[in-house]
């Protein structure tokens, strides 16, 4: 009987530790998993931020092919404008000799230039729409997944180097304007 309640006594002994080194394991891995959870959740809060800035990225990317595309139209445009200034002031040079300039009926000028300014306007003015249509969505965007923190982190915009390029081109457009026309100088 003793040897029995002895081999009884080892027996709960044994089960117990087994219980205690069980629980052990379980806190372990509770521990590890609420560690996991936390590095989870940071994840996919980078996970998201860099989908939103992929996003951005990409509406700058395609905000950007726009822009170059009407820059090239403005560029051929302006091309075609001076080309045609040329032509009508005589300005080729004839195997390499001095340039000529001839005078050239005001009336005439004036009329292509204005034709041909009013395209390089309008194309103008449709880049400036098409960059306004572009940041507002933006800033709709921005809104719509930052509400809280659309005042605390709100990128510069950047237009003001395709405004600048566009007043560069303006005031070439109305230097063509006063080589060929005198009495464009005295409108102004």
């Amino acid at each position: 009987i003793w040897a029995n309640r002895q081999s009884a006594a080892r027996s709960k002994e044994r089960k117990m530790r087994y219980i205690a080194e069980l629980e052990r394991k379980v806190q372990t891995l509770q521990t590890d998993a609420t560690s996991l959870s936390a590095q989870l959740t940071l994840l996919q809060r980078d996970t998201h931020g860099l989908t939103v800035e992929n996003s951005e990225l990409k509406l700058r990317l395609q905000t950007m092919e726009q822009q170059v595309q009407l820059q090239d139209a403005l560029n051929d445009a302006l091309k075609e404008e001076i080309q045609h200034l040329k032509v009508l002031t005589c300005q080729t040079i004839p195997n390499g000799g001095p340039m000529i300039n001839f005078p050239v009926s005001t009336y005439g000028t004036e009329k292509s230039y204005y034709g041909n300014n009013q395209a390089v306007h309008a194309l103008l003015t449709a880049q400036q729409l098409q960059q306004l249509q572009l940041h507002s969505q933006k800033q709709q965007n921005q809104f719509q997944q930052h509400p809280m923190h659309q005042f605390q982190q709100q990128p510069p915009p950047q237009q003001p180097s395709m405004q600048l390029q566009q007043q560069a081109g303006d005031v070439k457009v109305s230097s063509i304007q006063k080589d060929v026309d005198p009495d464009a100088s005295s409108k102004d």
